[in-house]
């Protein structure tokens, strides 16, 4: 029997089993697709400062994970030896007109404070207030109709390069990752966790020899494209692909946790589950409370930028968003829409994507497609995420993350692991704890 199980094989799932690993537990991972493959995958990467007020629960989640993500990546890269690619080019708000640009100046000034230097008491460069000369300056292809801009710390990590750094990192630790694992229930004994039920679905996965490039149907991502993708040729219901993809690894049999057969030949046991199902948080059975996460899907291209040259991370109000990555793409992004498990890309999203952003940077009309993707954003009922002990006794939330999962990631694991072993968080836990959905209803 392991001393946890984590459900789900995201970034949030891998990075936490790959900490209490480290803090000598047994840990097995059970993925029902292929680890990464889901949001992760999907994801921008866009890892900046954050312009939220210091009222918003979400300011100090992303200014503690902003001060340890260069340590993290690095961490990362030398438990792996696959460089995610973390990168600190700075990141632009983009302002479109004199009411946006209001709008950069008055968070300039609450990030600033009092504070009269270029340095934030972090160490940082304060936020720098960009008028369009400026803004042409740092980045000559961007549109002459902007009002100016915002630049603060950041950059991006490439999350596809991430999520495999991860996973090998994770596995080198020796946790147990077990694919093509669909957990159904957590099961619990007098009011504490005992393990999870799995899918009589989940069979062949438990027979099937350790390999790579295995050809199983996911349930992650799709991407259309004309490039070669990041993990095996799967049809997910996550985020789907359509490409002449490479393989990446196939469901292996952990060795950490024992299957109880008795009421159930499904049943694995556990004194600790870690909830990381992402979007698919609420398919599983018996969590008290009830996670209130929905799919949101978003849709995503990468341009062949290769003749522009982007070289920040440019934001603008309600999206689009634009990444460049070291391969020379730059990715453009993401439609936020209710419908359901649908992985369709769609003629307008697509072409509310171009448009916006050929209107920032003109120069991309000449630009290739290289890629076109949908992924599932785990979207709470209140926009923050779920971190922190449950109803019962060793079960735990690492979920809901919405739109930015990578982003705060080492700032949700090491408060999720203060929580855990009852240490002093690194940041206010109230307003992530799980129990506030408590009086929302519950399963029978």
């Amino acid at each position: 029997m392991a001393d946890a199980i984590v459900i789900g094989g995201g970034v949030m799932g891998l990075a936490a089993s790959r900490e209490l690993r480290r803090r000598g537990y047994t840990v097995t991972l059970l993925e029902r697709a292929k680890p990464g493959r889901a949001a992760s995958w999907a994801s921008a990467g866009i890892v900046g400062a954050t312009l939220r007020d210091e009222s918003d629960p979400s300011y100090h989640l992303r200014r503690v994970s902003r001060e340890l993500w260069p340590a993290f990546a690095d961490a990362v890269y030398s438990e792996s030896g696959m460089d995610p690619e973390y990168r600190e080019m700075g990141c632009i708000q983009l302002a479109s007109d004199g009411d946006e640009l209001l709008a950069l100046q008055r968070a300039a000034r609450r990030q600033r404070g009092n504070e009269t230097t270029n340095e934030q008491p972090n160490g940082e460069p304060a936020p720098e207030l960009l008028d369009p000369k400026q803004l042409r300056e740092l980045e000559p292809a961007l549109s002459a109709n902007l009002a100016g801009g915002l630049l603060v710390p950041g950059g991006n990590v490439d999350n596809r390069r991430l999520c495999k750094a991860l996973e090998i990192a994770a596995r080198r630790a020796g946790v147990q990752i077990e694919t093509g694992v669909e957990v159904v229930s957590v099961t619990t004994t007098g009011g504490k966790v005992s393990g999870v039920d799995i899918s009589p679905r989940s069979a062949p996965a438990l027979h099937r020899a350790v390999g790579e490039g295995s050809g199983a149907l996911g349930h992650g991502s799709s991407t259309h494209s004309a490039a070669v993708g990041e993990g095996g040729g799967a049809h997910d219901h996550g985020s789907s692909t359509h490409s002449p993809a490479v393989g990446e690894g196939s469901g292996a049999l952990g060795h950490g946790t024992s299957t109880i057969r008795g009421s159930s030949e499904f049943r694995r046991g556990a004194d600790l589950v870690l909830l990381a199902a992402g979007a698919w948080s609420a398919n599983i059975a018996n969590l008290r409370p009830v996670p209130p996460i929905a799919p949101q899907r978003g849709q995503i291209l990468a341009l062949d930028q290769s003749s522009v040259g982007v070289r920040h991370v440019l934001l603008t109000p309600g999206d689009p968003y634009f990444v460049p990555r070291a391969d020379g793409r730059l990715a453009i992004g993401a439609t936020r829409e209710e419908a359901g498990w649908d992985p369709s890309l769609t003629a307008g999203g697509i072409a509310w994507l171009l448009n916006r952003a050929m209107d920032v940077v003109p120069a991309l009309q000449d630009c290739p497609i290289a890629e076109m993707w949908t992924g599932f954003r785990p979207a709470s009922a209140d926009g923050l995420p779920l971190i922190g002990q449950g109803g019962y006794d060793g079960l735990y939330f690492l979920t809901g993350h919405g739109p930015s999962g990578i982003a705060p990631l080492p700032g949700s694991i090491a408060l999720l692991m203060a929580l855990i072993h009852n240490e002093p968080p690194p940041l206010p836990a109230d307003a992530f704890n799980p129990r506030r959905f408590e009086n929302r209803g519950q399963a029978a």
